[in-house]
């Protein structure tokens, strides 16, 4: 949902002794920490994530600005203030396999790396293919099998001082099977014939960039300036009733060309300086998002998802910056201009306005932050995958979410003797949020294919018949609510370490503070680390989410004998993971490390549908070079 998300995982381990090599940079932009993927709660697999709306990073010959599966933290609680990890070796290498046949591997090199000029490969695979998960008798035999593969390159070159060119490209490819699916479900009575154990699907994932940043100088005028495109797109979309007697090719299921996006976006902005405190500027972001996938030409399909309309959206962006002493200040405005997104006859407004202030005060040990934005969020195939790996491969309707305010205000204290902490009020609301994450309930007939083994407590309304499409991850709604969150530190150094964070947000249907489509109404971790002897490392992590609720529209009869569409609950576990890992360094270069996630066994559902693994265990090796 944010424009700028940030990844908190490292390019190796976040076990390995190689960790102490760390430097971190940060990323200015609308950070929303609160907001989890909802595939990370297993260290394997996950799912690689292209950071295309970022401004570019400042290489500087020191890394690569791409994101890393992390080994020890699945599933980070909050994410309060993370930055991101880089490393000064030309290589590394970070291999590991557990339990389930889970597997990683992390490669990289860079094979140009000076003070002028970076240009590097990096590679990364993710999988998983033995895991049976325990839905009901009717699926016991299904295993979840998923694998994702990365490759990017990367490159920097600054101009003597006149500026600096950065590229990138990114493929990644994702195979998988819709794991909680029942095969033996007869929908209206229609005989199957062939039947697989699962649908399966491949996605495809290609990203590439080029962009300029003039010099940081506060007497010249700076500007900046990136270009870039992304494809994404799902092999096919299947139907959930089979609509041919049965005699069609895959005979339970009628399967179509899914959506396929294509995303051409231009960044630019231009600062004048106006004295040597202050600062005019206006920033701009432009988006052309092309579509293509099933036609509907008057086949008889029940299947009406045809691919959406093409449309664009620019935000123009003017701000004053001041700076003096501690006080930083940037008073700004985001005005959207959208053309053709939403539904024909329900088209997205023209015109969308929110601010866009921050105000930093830095006291010494105390600083205080009062962050107010806002603007459309572009609702997108590849910015829903971030949210629901397994999310329904077509679009219905292409209206952003609109934010008219998005504010967080809050103050850090220290460190103190080694404490630190920090306090924040969040405030936001949402017009034309989606319900979504619902797709592998939607395959099993509205989960009626579980018969009485319908997991989670799925409302009886949605099993008992066919629901339309817009009923699910299409239907919206507005939200608006508040968020506390609070975190403190401890530091010894390598003697001990030990990190807490967690929010709370009321959440009740159309009030609440919109964190993942779980929607969780209370969000911690703890997290401690010890190196008792120098080449050892132990870390104990402790991550929760409490109170989470999928919400869908379900069908009522009224008493005047109408159907009404209400937004209801569909109440989820609670998701509690405790995780150990260690690692042994042999030099500063290698290490061995181990890991055992979700150490109580809980059964964890982040969806309807969508079990992850219990208690895992994995190894393997970290090597730079």
């Amino acid at each position: 949902m944010n424009r700028y998300i940030i990844s908190a995982a490292s390019l190796l381990a976040a076990l390995s002794a190689a960790a102490q090599l760390d430097q971190t940079i940060s990323v200015e932009g609308k950070y929303v920490p609160e907001i989890i993927r909802l595939d990370r709660i297993n260290a394997f697999p996950r799912q690689e994530k292209f950071s295309l709306e970022t401004s570019p990073l400042t290489y500087d010959a020191t890394g690569t600005a791409a994101s890393f599966a992390p080994q020890l933290y699945p599933m980070p609680a909050l994410g309060w203030r993370d930055t991101r990890k880089v490393y000064d070796n030309r290589g590394y290498l970070d291999l590991g396999a557990g339990s389930w046949l889970n597997s990683t591997l992390s490669a990289g090199y860079r094979f140009i790396q000076n003070e002028s000029s970076v240009l590097g490969i990096r590679l990364q695979h993710n999988s998983t293919s033995l895991w049976k998960p325990n839905l009901s008798e009717k699926t016991a035999e299904t295993k979840q099998w998923r694998y994702d593969e990365t490759i990017g390159l990367y490159g920097s070159h600054s101009f003597n001082g006149k500026g600096r060119l950065d590229a990138a490209v990114d493929y990644h490819i994702g195979n998988f099977n819709y794991y909680g699916f029942n095969p033996l479900w007869l929908p209206m009575g229609i005989s199957v014939g062939n039947v697989p154990e699962a649908p399966t699907q491949t996605l495809n994932d290609i990203a590439a960039r080029v962009g300029w940043q003039s010099p940081a100088a506060a007497d010249n005028i700076n500007w900046n300036a990136a270009l870039g495109v992304r494809y994404f797109g799902y092999r096919r979309m299947y139907d959930v009733i089979a609509t041919n007697g049965g005699s069609s090719s895959d005979g339970w299921l009628d399967a179509v060309k899914a959506t396929r996006e294509t995303d051409v976006w231009l960044k630019a902005g231009i600062a004048f300086p106006t004295s040597e405190k202050s600062t005019l500027g206006i920033d701009l972001k432009g988006d052309m998002l092309l579509y293509s996938g099933y036609k509907d030409e008057g086949t008889g399909r029940r299947f009406t998802a045809a691919a959406p309309d093409n449309y664009g959206m620019v935000t123009l962006t003017p701000y004053y910056r001041f700076s003096i002493d501690r006080l930083n200040l940037r008073l700004g405005v985001d005005v959207d201009i959208a053309s053709g997104a939403g539904n024909k006859g329900d088209r997205y407004d023209l015109f969308h306005f929110a601010p866009d202030v921050y105000l930093d005060f830095d006291g010494g040990p105390a600083r205080l932050f009062l962050h107010l934005t806002g603007g459309s969020n572009l609702h997108t195939l590849a910015s829903g995958s971030e949210l629901d790996y397994y999310q329904q491969p077509f679009l219905l309707n292409t209206s952003p979410v609109y934010a008219p305010l998005d504010g967080e205000f809050g103050a850090t204290f220290g460190p103190f003797s080694g404490f630190s902490a920090g306090l924040g009020f969040a405030f936001k609301m949402l017009r034309g949020e989606y319900a979504g994450g619902w797709y592998q309930m939607l395959l099993n007939y509205g989960g009626s294919a579980y018969g009485t083994d319908v997991p989670s407590g799925l409302p009886q309304y949605y099993g008992s018949a066919p629901m339309n499409y817009s009923f699910l991850e299409d239907a919206t709604y507005n939200l608006h609510g508040y968020s506390l969150r609070a975190n403190i530190d401890y530091d010894l150094g390598n003697l001990f370490k030990i990190s807490a964070k967690g929010s709370y947000q009321p959440q009740n249907g159309t009030k609440g503070y919109f964190n993942g489509y779980d929607r969780p109404r209370w969000v911690a971790g703890v997290t401690a680390q010890t190196n008792p002897i120098t080449p050892l490392k132990l870390t104990l992590a402790y991550n929760y989410r409490g109170v989470r609720n999928a919400y869908i529209y379900g069908s009522y009869r009224n008493d005047k004998g109408f159907d009404e569409q209400v937004l209801t609950a569909c109440r989820l576990r609670d998701v509690t993971s405790l995780d150990f890992g260690a690692s042994w360094s042999f030099t500063d270069a290698f290490s061995l490390w181990l890991q055992a996630d979700n150490l109580l066994n809980r059964k964890i559902e982040m969806l309807p549908g969508l079990p992850s693994q219990g208690i895992t265990f994995a190894g393997g090796l970290s090597v730079l070079f």
